[in-house]
């Protein structure tokens, strides 16, 4: 399937790398997400920049312009952005696929759903279920049982015990560790490092060993 990449970032270049190693998507271009097109980007990896979003409808199975594209990933940092965008290439009619590093180890039984990254060294273990427009990034551990909603972002090292349930839109940082049957809330971000001992509200910011509020914000907290 040919696809396109949609954020010419950091995060676009990781998701590319990911994609070289399968044969079933060809990426043919990136779409710049930045609000500023004088500062876009005209390659990544020596794949075209291709315009903004603006440009997504004629990209969509459009014959006369020769870049028929039908599959749609979104690789963006921010999680909320990340699913706005999908949610967007989504409506106009393109297939969110998954980027998925052949050296994950994922169980046969795990649920996962569409739009979602996989970064190398990642196990996800029996009866996990995974949403849509994840980010699970190098290294982590996703336990048996484990819940992880729409739009999350879980960074590299993460150690989620088993049935531990992250929400919509949570971000858990760089080597946290999270014990077993807990929540994290919808929108919350766990800081690098942290060990989670007991659920984690809503809209809070949580850091340290254990695991501590230090902050809360509204529904709109971007990461």
């Amino acid at each position: 399937m040919r696809v396109i990449i949609l954020g010419a970032g950091e995060q676009g270049k990781v998701v590319l790398n990911i994609l070289t190693y399968e044969q079933e998507h060809q990426v043919i271009g990136f779409i710049d997400v930045c609000d500023n097109p004088q500062i876009w980007k005209t390659q990544v990896k020596g794949i075209e920049v291709l315009g903004g979003l603006s440009l997504l409808p004629q990209l969509y199975k459009n014959e006369e312009a020769c870049l028929v594209a039908e599959g749609a990933i979104a690789a963006f940092g921010d999680n909320k952005k990340r699913v706005e965008l999908a949610g967007l290439a989504k409506k106009i009619g393109y297939r969110l696929i998954n980027a998925i590093a052949p050296s994950a180890v994922i169980s046969r039984c795990a649920q996962l759903g569409e739009g979602i990254v996989i970064s190398p060294n990642v196990s996800i273990n029996p009866d996990a279920k995974i949403g849509d427009n994840v980010i699970i990034n190098t290294g982590a551990i996703i336990e048996h049982d484990c819940v992880i909603e729409d739009g999350v972002h879980i960074a590299p090292g993460v150690h989620l015990a088993g049935g531990v349930k992250v929400k919509k839109n949570a971000f858990v940082g760089i080597g946290a560790t999270v014990i077993d049957d807990l929540t994290i809330g919808e929108n919350s971000i766990i800081g690098a490092g942290a060990v989670i001992i007991k659920d984690v509200p809503n809209n809070v910011t949580v850091v340290g060993v254990p695991g501590k509020i230090i902050k809360s914000c509204d529904s709109d907290n971007r990461l």
